[in-house]
This record gives structure tokens, C-alpha cells and sequence, in this order.
């Protein structure tokens, strides 16, 4: 009997310190964050099994961190070229099943990329997630910053990436309007609240397009010929072919007759990503030219 309950207590004994050492172990390896939309995370200090499900911080992801912690990416993530090698994850709506094989303990997501369905699910499940907000230029530069700490990332290549871009444009007398297409038919543009618009303000540009409530607005083509925009910005040379022939009376407009007709990569105009200060700089180039 007395062996009986000696065995008893000491087998308590080790599950009790078991679980203790856990506990302990979970409070020396993870921390509460909180993310852009407000949820508590119970993070790991230093995560080895990454996934992003948005472009912009792929490429951000794997230039500031080692490319091996990341285990997984959306359809979407292309750039830079060794991240093709990454599993794919179905990402709108989330393949969580194929996410959750791979075992993630961290996932990374842009708000707006993931449904809230989507969202509570992994919660449910107990995965992970971070979810960031950025459309501006300090948002962006602080979501970077933050990615970074997260991951403890490269600390060195982030402030390097953070210098190429500040505002260092010289004072321009000759403000240019400007016209950035997304999309030809219906047409819409990269409104005021855009980084997009905002390098291109830093360079001395002007927005055409001065509505606020939108980023990315719809526009007609009274609106276009009233604005008469001196440069047009595409994402393709078969966008800008087509969205002449869609709209020829706009080839009444300053831009056309002075053939201001500026093409960037569809990818680098519409992605936050390391690539920022190329389309800085490209821009900065088209507004003084």
C-alpha cells in the first residue's frame, strides 16, 4: 500500500513539473504582441516556421530574414525569384488545411488578403497569425520595422532599405498632374491616399485625382479630359495601348500629345515590397523628365 501511494505521488510529482516546466518554457519562448487590428498574439520570440500569405512582406521577408524559415507563401508571392521555390498556399480563401501541414508559428498577412471567417478559423486552431495594415509611407516604413522585430530580422538591411526612402527630391517649381491607371475598363486610378501618389507628390507631382475617401477610385472619362493630366503612369505597355483605344478622345489631353507615357511593372507599382525605392526613384525620374 505504502509503495502504491509513494508511486502515486511521485508520478504526480513529474507531471506537476512537467507541466510547470512548460508553462515556464512557454513564457521564456513567446510574448504578447499586438497586431493592426488590434488582437493580442501570443508570439514566439524568435520564430523558425514562417508563412506569408501577401507579397509585399514575401519580399521584405526574404531579403530581412534567413529564406529558409520561410515554409510557405500565397500564389501571389513571386518575387524575389528564389521564393518560388516556397510551398504554395491557396490563399482567398485559405487552403487551411494544406497551411496547417506545414506547421507554421507564425503567419504573416496584409488586412484585406485574409476573410475574417478565414481569420477565426485559424484562431480557432490556435495558429499564429500577425496581420498588418499599411497604405501610406509611415505605415509602410513602420510595418517594415515591425516585420523585423517580429523576426528578428536584419536590422542593418532594414535601415538601408529605410534610407533609400526619404524624401531627398529637391524642391521642383514645374509641378507635373499625373494620371496612375490600375485598371483601364472600368478605369481606375491610384487616388491621393496611395503610396503610389505619395512618391510621386515627394518627386513634384500632383494627383489628378483628389478624392480622399477612396485610394483606389473610379473615374470617367469627363472627369480625365477636365483634369487633362500632363503624364500618364501604366503598369504595362498593353495596358497603355488599350486604354487609348478604349478612351481615344483622351489623346486630346497634355499627356498624349506630349507623349508623357510612362510604363512601371504592374508588380513594383502595386507592392510595398523591397522594391519600393525602384519605383521611388522610377517615379522621381517620369516627374523630371
Amino acid at each position: 500500500m505504502r509503495n502504491s501511494i509513494y508511486l502515486f505521488l511521485l508520478i504526480t510529482g513529474m507531471l506537476l513539473g512537467c507541466t510547470q516546466s512548460n508553462t515556464e518554457n512557454k513564457i521564456k519562448h513567446t510574448h504578447i504582441v499586438v497586431d493592426d487590428m488590434g488582437r493580442k498574439i501570443d508570439l514566439p520570440i524568435s520564430p523558425t516556421r514562417i508563412i506569408s500569405l501577401t507579397p509585399s512582406i514575401s519580399e521584405l521577408l526574404y531579403t530581412f530574414i534567413d529564406s529558409s524559415r520561410i515554409v510557405g507563401r500565397s500564389a501571389w508571392c513571386d518575387y524575389p525569384e528564389g521564393i518560388k521555390t516556397k510551398p504554395v498556399i491557396n490563399s482567398y480563401p485559405v487552403d487551411i488545411e494544406a497551411l496547417v501541414r506545414l506547421k507554421p508559428d507564425l503567419i504573416l498577412v496584409k488586412k484585406g488578403m485574409i476573410s475574417i471567417q478565414d481569420l477565426e478559423k485559424l484562431e480557432q486552431l490556435h495558429q499564429t497569425v500577425f496581420v498588418q495594415e499599411y497604405d501610406l509611407m509611415k505605415d509602410i516604413r513602420k510595418s517594415a520595422t515591425t516585420l523585423v522585430q517580429l523576426t528578428k530580422g536584419d536590422t542593418l538591411q532594414l535601415n538601408q532599405w529605410l534610407v533609400r526612402l526619404k524624401n531627398n527630391s529637391s524642391a521642383i517649381k514645374n509641378t507635373k498632374k499625373f494620371l496612375a491607371i490600375t485598371s483601364v475598363n472600368p478605369v481606375y486610378v491610384y487616388g491621393k491616399k496611395t503610396f503610389l501618389s505619395e512618391l510621386a507628390e515627394f518627386a513634384g507631382g500632383e494627383n489628378c485625382v483628389q478624392l480622399i475617401d477612396n485610394p483606389y477610385p473610379t473615374i470617367d472619362v469627363e472627369y480625365m479630359l477636365r483634369s487633362n493630366p500632363e503624364v500618364y503612369i501604366f503598369d504595362s505597355e498593353a495596358q497603355k495601348a488599350l486604354f487609348f483605344e478604349t478612351y481615344p478622345i483622351l489623346k486630346k489631353t497634355i499627356g498624349f500629345q506630349e507623349s508623357k507615357l510612362y510604363v512601371i511593372d504592374a508588380s513594383v507599382m502595386s507592392r510595398p515590397g523591397i522594391r519600393l525605392p525602384i519605383l521611388k526613384d522610377s517615379i522621381t525620374a517620369i516627374m523630371n523628365r
